[in-house]
């Protein structure tokens, strides 16, 4: 591999001339000798040494992105179009700024604060971390974090989360559910944390504002580990609800396929809706109702934040909420209160 002594040489200039030719240092350089530079590196395949120039400037160029999800259901995680978009975004938004992303999943908090401690990294995105769990990453990090989907009240904290108006979200697609007739409706999330919790207490305060009483029975658990389970208990109390919520897109496909295969009729004997507005919910069939978000805003804005924060800039909002609209396709039909 040739060196910047040895490009010096062919071109005629100086070692220093080159380097800052390479490294944008080019206010005492002349055009013509910086396009000269630039041919012979481009016509020599050069590639800078990363690893010595981020030494220098006491940097590593790398962002740690961790993923809050099961070991064991990481590339199930990824198939969901939510995350899978959400991740896409990130990547783009750090590779558009010449930076790189390490990624890691799991779900153990010890494991997220050791990544956090000892990977080389300039800053780090978290995402779908446990309200409980953050502060421990803040306490004992002197890195730079910007959370996603990460719950906690944002006062007198040096770190953001990016997060969304889940609570309202829940609230707005029970109301639409009961203003349509349904009283019985399921709800149903492969776990009460985070987002699924926030969406979780819309949907009960929803319930108690309409003068629905709350059953406990009423959760029904998404297994990530079995995706037929849920549906096959919504199946098997089919006499029970009118509508289902699911906490995600990819949730209620996977119901709605499982319940059409063994003879349920989606809307017809009972309504679901889900929460997303990802391209499985556009092309199910019937189409999914559904509450509306855009997580590639949400990554973009992440590292955007991170970004301002490694270049001394504190975020001026450090808990944001971004809105979500409700999106009404052909899953729900409106019942009757006689034909409850």
């Amino acid at each position: 591999m040739i060196t910047i002594k040895q490009l010096a040489e062919k071109i005629g200039v100086s070692s220093t001339t080159v380097s800052n030719v390479i490294h944008g240092n080019t206010q005492e350089v002349s055009p013509a000798t910086i396009e000269k530079v630039q041919q012979v590196i481009k016509e020599s395949h050069y590639v800078p040494n990363m690893n010595a120039r981020n030494l220098a400037r006491n940097q590593t160029r790398i962002i740690g992105v961790i993923l809050c999800f099961e070991k064991g259901i990481g590339a199930q995680a990824l198939a969901d179009p939510f995350n899978g978009e959400l991740v896409g975004s990130i990547a783009a938004a750090i590779e558009e700024r010449q930076f790189y992303m390490m990624v890691h999943i799991t779900n153990k908090e010890e494991e997220a604060i050791h990544l956090a401690l000892s990977w080389n990294v300039d800053g780090l995105i978290i995402c779908n971390m446990h309200k409980d769990a953050w502060g421990h990453i803040e306490t004992i990090t002197h890195k730079p974090v910007v959370f996603i989907d990460s719950y906690f009240d944002g006062k007198d904290h040096l770190f953001a989360n990016i997060g969304l108006d889940d609570r309202s979200g829940g609230y707005q697609l029970t109301s639409y559910l009961i203003k349509h007739g349904h009283r019985q409706i399921a709800f149903s999330s492969d776990n009460l944390i985070s987002v699924d919790f926030e969406r979780f207490q819309g949907y009960r305060e929803a319930l108690h504002d309409h003068g629905i009483t709350y059953q406990d029975s009423w959760y029904i658990p998404f297994s990530a580990d079995d995706h037929e389970k849920a549906p096959a208990e919504l199946l098997h109390r089919r006499n029970e609800f009118t509508a289902a919520f699911f906490a995600s897109d990819y949730y209620a496909m996977l119901a709605m396929n499982y319940l059409q295969d063994n003879g349920l009729q989606i809307p017809q004997e009972l309504s679901v809706v889900g929460f997303d507005d990802n391209i499985l919910g556009k092309n199910a069939r019937p189409a999914l109702t559904t509450m509306h978000q855009d997580p590639s805003q949400k990554g973009a804005m992440a590292v955007s934040l991170l970004m301002d924060m490694l270049n001394g800039k504190p975020p001026a909002e450090t808990n944001i909420h971004l809105p979500v609209h409700l999106v009404e396709r052909k899953s729900v039909r409106t019942i009757a209160q006689d034909d409850q």
